[in-house]
């Protein structure tokens, strides 16, 4: 088995990675095939007991109308003999020839043609063909080619109106690429809270333009919730807007905090902030007031108030002037929320932060919820295989960190073997100044999938119910069989996925992993087609 990383370098515009499916052949009279399926396709590979081999990647999915890219590769050729490559595009009404190469020489091309006009998503067949003196071989998967459904929206200028004002909308189609489409509203229909017609607009056509109208609201309109409505053919899309008496708040207030927090952290943090509509900062006083909630409902019914007089939820209740940004940032203790008994405690703060406007007394409340984790830390496994040969060295790495990502140093930890209920001690390892172990298992003892977990306790166990606990990590270790007549390999090729776009006009690294079975270790090529939007 051979495992490596290869970088391949694009070049151009921004591109987005777009899984393949390909069709792969040796031609000859015997002939066994594998498929592995990955991401949004497929890749087929054909074997025989001779040459030469076919590789034509395609998308999967192809946009109706649009074009299509794909490239087709015949390699190991014999010079005495030509070979024959024919692509075809096959449906029940016509069978279209995309190529047709003849060449006794390994080749490499590529060909861009549109897919075909549907109304309708489509399934299609995309046929390879290799004909040789001494062989044939054939191969056909399935493509779908997704109907270009434009896409109507409707925008009001703002969400909420006041009675007798006027109420400005718009309504927009685009296609796929979003780009403006024309169509044919047939009507357009405004619906107050009641669900009577006060407005509508007949056989309008939008010509590849924005279609702008307006209603005016009578000052007795009622209150409620009004609905747009567009209908074009079958279609119709709705849009809501409010008509109530409101009065704009002169500032808002903002929370900042983590959504979570983790019960073994010794303090939390929190920053509150107040801001004039204008965006500038609002001078006062901030107060907060965190509570961890009573739970009420215990023993599968509901505790009344009265029924725990002597509990009171515990809190922290502070205030600060805020500075010269409007804001003040609050580090509350963790040990609060744990002085009486948690079980009577919800898993959950209730953050509110009221600001209070110097000079005015005015005063704005905010709200935020925040959730409490028992997970005080998490295992995982990394650069560990995802296959294993027989009578081979399986090796791998595992990473301890804590709630806040911190590295457990000098941890010690246990690599368990099996399902978790019928689990089997393997190793004790202790992690480094990165939190990291590494581990080798000798795999002549198995002969097929080898499912391993790593715990921070002797014994792999389920965590207790609202107890501080770590995260157990797990990986399954597929085995790799030579494959048969009736068996499939499990070699893999993976493309790693890039966190950032990549920017125009430079060269980026494309890292690419790959697993070949049953072969000697050695350089691979690896062909490639991008596609970008």
């Amino acid at each position: 088995m051979t495992r490596a990383k290869r970088g391949i370098t694009a070049r151009g515009g921004r591109k987005r990675g777009k899984y393949t499916w390909s069709v792969m052949g040796r031609p000859g009279m015997q002939m066994e095939t594998w498929v592995l399926f990955v991401a949004f396709g497929c890749m087929c590979v054909g074997q025989a007991l001779a040459d030469p081999l076919y590789f034509v990647p395609v998308p999967a999915v192809w946009e109706s109308g649009a074009q299509v890219r794909f490239c087709a590769s015949l390699l190991k050729v014999d010079k005495n003999d030509k070979h024959k490559m024919t692509v075809t595009l096959l449906s029940p009404e016509l069978n279209t020839t995309l190529l047709q190469k003849e060449s006794n020489q390994d080749f490499h091309t590529c060909s861009t043609f549109l897919a075909p006009l549907v109304i309708k998503d489509t399934v299609q067949h995309f046929q390879v063909e290799v004909i040789g003196k001494k062989m044939y071989s054939r191969e056909t998967r399935k493509v779908l080619i997704r109907a270009n459904k434009p896409v109507t929206f409707i925008q009001t200028d703002k969400p909420i109106f006041l009675p007798g004002q006027t109420v400005y909308f718009r309504v927009v189609t685009m296609d796929t690429k979003l780009r403006p489409a024309c169509r044919k509203y047939d009507i357009i229909e405004l619906q107050d809270p009641h669900g009577n017609r006060i407005g509508q607009w007949l056989n309008l056509t939008a010509e590849g333009k924005i279609v702008q109208r307006s209603f005016a609201l009578n000052f007795e309109a009622k209150e409620g919730s009004y609905q747009l409505s567009v209908t074009s053919g079958e279609d119709t899309i709705y849009h809501s807007f409010k008509v109530e008496k409101y009065v704009l708040p002169k500032f808002d207030v903002k929370i900042t905090s983590k959504d979570e927090v983790s019960i073994a952290q010794e303090e939390i943090s929190i920053k509150a902030c107040a801001e004039y509509t204008y965006k500038q900062p609002v001078p006062g006083i901030v107060k907060i007031d965190v509570c961890r909630p009573i739970n009420r409902y215990m023993f599968g019914f509901s505790l009344n108030e009265d029924d725990v007089p002597s509990v009171t939820a515990p809190c922290h209740k502070e205030s600060k002037t805020a500075d010269a940004t409007g804001c003040a940032v609050f580090t509350i203790p963790m040990s609060t929320f744990k002085e009486i008994d948690q079980k009577i405690l919800l898993d959950t703060l209730e953050v509110v932060v009221d600001m209070e406007e110097e000079g005015t007394g005015i005063t704005f409340t905010q709200h935020k919820r925040v959730t409490i984790s028992f997970v005080v830390g998490t295992l995982s496994f990394f650069d560990t295989p995802n296959i294993y040969e027989k009578d081979s060295t399986l090796q791998g790495k595992v990473k301890a960190v804590a709630y806040n990502e911190q590295p457990l140093v000098n941890k010690a930890l246990y690599l368990f073997e099996g399902e978790r209920w019928s689990s089997r001690h393997l190793q004790n390892l202790t992690t480094d100044n990165n939190g990291v172990a590494t581990f080798s298992l000798d795999t002549s003892a198995y002969s097929g999938e080898i499912h391993l977990h790593i715990s921070i306790t002797p014994e792999l166990e389920y965590p207790k119910y609202r107890e501080e606990h770590y995260e157990n990590g797990e990986i399954r270790v597929a085995f790799a069989q030579q494959s048969t007549l009736d068996t499939k390999t499990v070699s893999s090729l993976e493309v790693k996925k890039n966190s950032e776009p990549f920017p125009c006009d430079t060269e980026q690294d494309i890292f690419i992993n790959y697993s070949v079975v049953k072969e000697m270790e050695a350089e691979m090529d690896i062909m490639y087609l991008s596609s970008h939007r």
